[in-house]
């Protein structure tokens, strides 16, 4: 049962009716990713009730558009996809049908059935892949000219992003970008359709299988090898147990061999991809932008990148030790900031239930220890940011701003490093992002310590 809220918009509401030609009765929003928002939606009463799910464009990205599109060239074929109700390009909205089973992959306590969910989900990967591109016809989506074309038509879109940061871009994506244009894949043994983003949070199940995988907004013909990347990934936040295990049912189950090599490239290209576009999205964040989760989010990301180059390259991770409270920034603000977190903790947010109110004023008490965790590590963080900088240049620098304006001066003006250069910049940047991860330690909470997982066993 679906508890009644007012949080669908007026607007929204005439819409879902006109297309399903029912009267909402009940809805409630549901908290999707950084690009859209969700209701879960019920029209009609017994006997003609529906269950419905609405997403809805932030800021004109397009991409219930591009959901639409894909979603419709899977129906019917053994992929289990939502029943497409409705789009609406002007409005940026896609009504579906509401499969059945759980997001939830977290929740489930029983060992077997999450193997079981989880080898499902990686044998439901290789149908995908061996569906036959000339069937699916989806207008937006071109087929890739060759395997370098794979990458290279993922890594334009995201240089024109970063460009779009100016100098205020995180000087790791310039070190990225460079190093995934000297490294693009030269293998392909097929094309296929890619979700780009499967993985846990992308899938619905019950009962140790699969229901239904859905958000197929950044869906593109290309290298198999991506979703491979993308699990992988997601698996950071959201465990998918043993990774080589998961790579082998895909092989057996599918038929399609493995290439650990370019499952790494890719991802170090989704990742790379994902916290820039995160980060376009902090930079001007819209009023429904989930700040707190989603810089949490941008974090665990970047730091998965620099790791994986960093493993690719043999370079060992560095410790993860946080780091011991130091002489206090701005220690005046230290008591007002304890005082605000008390009362949001014991008297706001119990008053406010569940619900988008509730979720954020919790999120502005996690801000409030990042900034006052801050207050305590900054300044030591600075000073070992500035030691290895110097060290990383190999000259003395007057200060931060001097030491990043010469890390991009320098990023700026290398071709092709050779591999010792390639492996300390990378070392450098493994550490830089370790930094940035304890600088938000309070907003990372049980993510602080989860890195990328080895592709292969020990």
């Amino acid at each position: 049962m679906i508890h009644p809220s007012n949080e669908l918009p007026p607007a929204l509401r005439a819409w879902v009716e006109d297309v399903s030609g029912l009267p909402v009765t009940e809805a409630m929003r549901h908290f999707a990713g950084a690009s859209r928002d969700a209701w879960i939606v019920d029209v009609g009463a017994e006997g003609r009730r529906r269950e419905l799910f609405l997403l809805c464009d932030k800021a004109g990205s397009g991409g219930s558009g591009r959901d639409a599109a894909v979603l419709g060239a899977l129906a019917g074929t053994p992929v289990p996809v939502p029943e497409v109700i409705g789009q609406d390009g002007s409005l940026g909205t896609l009504l579906l049908s509401r499969l059945p089973g759980d997001s939830d992959f977290p929740a489930i306590d029983d060992l077997s059935e999450r193997e079981s969910t989880a080898r499902h989900l990686m044998e439901l990967t290789g149908v995908l892949h061996g569906l036959d591109p000339a069937s699916l016809q989806i207008g937006h989506l071109p087929l890739p000219e060759s395997p370098a074309s794979c990458a290279v038509d993922q890594l334009v879109p995201v240089a024109r992003a970063a460009d779009s940061l100016g100098e205020g871009a995180e000087p790791f994506f310039a070190y990225a970008l460079g190093w995934l244009e000297r490294h693009l894949p030269t293998k392909l043994e097929r094309i296929a359709l890619v979700h780009s983003d499967m993985g846990p949070g992308n899938f619905l199940f019950r009962d140790g299988a699969v229901t239904g995988i859905v958000d197929w907004e950044v869906a593109h013909f290309g290298d198999p090898m991506e979703d491979l990347a993308a699990i992988a990934i997601r698996d950071m936040a959201t465990p998918m147990g043993h990774l080589p295990t998961r790579l082998r049912e895909y092989e057996r189950s599918s038929g399609i061999e493995v290439d650990l090599e370019r499952i790494a490239y890719y991802r170090t290209l989704v990742l790379t991809r994902n916290s820039l576009l995160i980060t376009l999205g902090l930079a001007h964040p819209p009023p429904t932008f989930d700040v707190v989760e989603m810089t949490m989010y941008q974090t665990l990301l970047i730091r998965g990148a620099a790791t994986v180059i960093g493993d690719i390259l043999g370079v060992d991770r560095p410790a993860l030790d946080p780091i011991e409270p130091g002489l206090r920034r701005e220690d005046r603000r230290s008591g007002l900031i304890a005082a605000l977190r008390r009362d949001l903790v014991e008297s706001i947010v119990p008053m406010l239930g569940k619900g988008l109110a509730s979720r954020r004023a919790t999120g502005v008490e996690r801000g409030l220890a990042a900034i006052d965790h801050e207050d305590q590590i900054g300044a030591t963080l600075d000073r070992i940011e500035l030691d290895d900088l110097e060290g990383l240049l190999g000259q003395t620098l007057a200060d931060l701003a001097t030491g990043e304006a010469a890390l991009r001066s320098h990023l700026a003006d290398l071709a092709a490093p050779d591999l010792e250069t390639d492996r300390r910049l990378a070392g450098y940047f493994m550490r830089r992002m370790g930094r940035l991860a304890e600088r938000r330690r309070p907003l990372m909470g049980t993510l602080q310590d989860r890195l990328p997982q080895p592709l292969e066993d020990s």
